[in-house]
C-alpha cells in the first residue's frame, strides 16, 4: 500500500447547514485534496445523511476518511464503542470511497484500553467485507502502530523528521494526520505559518510520511475549515497543488534515502530531493551512467525550472540559494 494522495481535515463539515455543506463540496472539488478526514458522529448525524454525504464526495472524486469514534458521541466504554461500529461500518462499507480512522485521539477515551482498541479494530475488519484502509491516530512512538489490525499508521508528531525517526522500522505505510494547522490561533498546534505547512508537506512526502492538511482561520461565522468546512483561505493550499502533481509522478518503487536532505530515489531512473530550510548553492548526485533531465522546483513560488539534460555518473545542479528548493532528476533516452 503506497499512499500518494493528499488529505485535508474538515471534521464536522457534514453537520453544517445546506449552504455551508455545498460550499465545502465546491471547495474540495477545486482543491488538490482527494481525501477528507471527517467524524462519523453517528449520534448527531443519521446514517442516511452520512451516507448521502459520502456519495456526494464520491461524485467529486474525494474519499471520506471516517473517524468512527469521537468523544462527542458520548461513548465511554468498549461495549458501547463496539455497538457503534457494528451499526456504522456495515452501512458505509458498501461505498468504495471510504477509509476508516478508529479514533483521532484515543487518549480522550479513558475507559478504552490499548488492548480494547485492537479488539475494536477487529470489529471493523469483521464488519467490512471490502477491507477498506484502517488506522488510528496515535503518537509516533505508540505500540498501537505495530498492531496487525491496522493497515497503515496514522501519527501525531511535530515534524516529518520526528515521525520518520520514530517509525523508520515500521513495516506499513505511515501518514502524519496531525502535524499542526495553518492558522493564527493562540494554540501552537493551530498557528503554523503557510510556509511551515508547505515545507512540512514536501518534507513528509519525500520521507514517505505524507502530512494531512489542516487550516484553522476563524471565518465570519466563527467557524474554521478543519472543524466545520466552508472555504479554504490560507496561502498553503494553492502551493500544495504543485506537490500533488509531483506526487502523482513519483514511481511506486522509489525509496527514501536518509542523507543531509531527504530524498526519494529509484536508482538510475528517478531522484527527488527536498532541501527544506537549507540554502544550498548547488547539489551533486552520484548516479548510474545515463542521461538525466534536471529540474529545480521552488516549492513556495511554485515554479519548475528546467536545467537541461546531464550525463552521469555525476550530476551537479546549481541552486538559487533560497529555502524551499527541490531537485528532480529523471532518466531520459
Amino acid at each position: 500500500m503506497i499512499i500518494k494522495g493528499m488529505a485535508t481535515t474538515a471534521l464536522a463539515w457534514h453537520l453544517q447547514d445546506d449552504k455551508r455543506r455545498a460550499h465545502t463540496l465546491a471547495t474540495l472539488e477545486s482543491s488538490p485534496f482527494d481525501r477528507v478526514r471527517m467524524a462519523a458522529l453517528a449520534g448527531r448525524c443519521t446514517l442516511d445523511s452520512l451516507e448521502e454525504r459520502v456519495a456526494q464526495l464520491a461524485g467529486i472524486g474525494v474519499t471520506a476518511e471516517l473517524v468512527l469514534l469521537h468523544p462527542d458521541d458520548g461513548i465511554t466504554d468498549v461495549a458501547a464503542a463496539a455497538r457503534c461500529l457494528e451499526e456504522v461500518v456495515p452501512r458505509l462499507a458498501t461505498h468504495p470511497n471510504v477509509w476508516w480512522s478508529l479514533s483521532a485521539d484515543p487518549s480522550r477515551f479513558p475507559g478504552i484500553s490499548e488492548h480494547d482498541w485492537v479488539r475494536l479494530a477487529d470489529v471493523v475488519a469483521e464488519e467490512d467485507p471490502g477491507h477498506h484502509p484502517l488506522s488510528i491516530t496515535v503518537p509516533a512512538d505508540s505500540p498501537l502502530l505495530w498492531r496487525r489490525a491496522f493497515t497503515h499508521g496514522s501519527v501525531t508528531a511535530r515534524s516529518p523528521r520526528d515521525a520518520w525517526v520514530q517509525t523508520r522500522d515500521h513495516h506499513k505505510p505511515v501518514v502524519m494526520d496531525m502535524c499542526g494547522y495553518e492558522g493564527d490561533s493562540s494554540d501552537p498546534w493551530l498557528s503554523l505559518t503557510p510556509q511551515e505547512v508547505v515545507a512540512q508537506a514536501w518534507d513528509g512526502a519525500v520521507r514517505r510520511r505524507c502530512v494531512t492538511h489542516g487550516e484553522s482561520y476563524v471565518d465570519e461565522d466563527g467557524l474554521t475549515w478543519s472543524e466545520s468546512g466552508g472555504a479554504l483561505v490560507g496561502d498553503a493550499v494553492p502551493r500544495l497543488r504543485l506537490l500533488r502533481e509531483v506526487l502523482v509522478a513519483i514511481p511506486d518503487e522509489a525509496r527514501y534515502v536518509d542523507r543531509d536532505a531527504p530524498m526519494l530515489e529509484l536508482p538510475g531512473e528517478f531522484y527527488l530531493e527536498f532541501c527544506g530550510e537549507h540554502r544550498f548553492p548547488q547539489r551533486s548526485y552520484d548516479v548510474p551512467a545515463g542521461r538525466y533531465e534536471v529540474e529545480v522546483i521552488d516549492t513556495w513560488e511554485t515554479t519548475v525550472t528546467p536545467h537541461g539534460v546531464q550525463e552521469g555518473p555525476t550530476v551537479t545542479v546549481a541552486l538559487p540559494g533560497t529555502a524551499g528548493q527541490a531537485i528532480r532528476l529523471r532518466r531520459v533516452p
